[in-house]
């Protein structure tokens, strides 16, 4: 992968895009949209664990909703108090 880093850097193309890798955006404490995940492994109230290309992405809080899930994005809102990759 720090090959395709290395690219991506010399012409100037989005390393997410271009490798395939999740894109985590979190506004606050209560809301996570996260881009370019495989499937949904566990949801709970009080964890979302998201299986991504080379990880899984593991978010911890409390009183989680999904609000909107398509293909490779989701939209979670609740308290997010951790997130991990592991």
């Amino acid at each position: 992968m720090e090959g395709l880093k290395a690219v991506c850097d010399i012409f100037d193309i989005a390393y997410d895009a271009a490798g395939n890798v999740p894109r985590i955006t979190i506004l606050g404490e209560e809301e996570a949209y996260i881009e370019n995940f495989m499937s949904l492994e566990e949801y709970k109230k009080d964890a979302v664990k998201l299986k991504c290309k080379n990880s899984v992405i593991a978010i911890s809080g409390k009183d989680f909703n999904i609000k909107a899930i398509k293909e490779s994005c989701i939209l979670i809102r609740g308290k997010i108090e951790e997130v991990k990759f592991i």
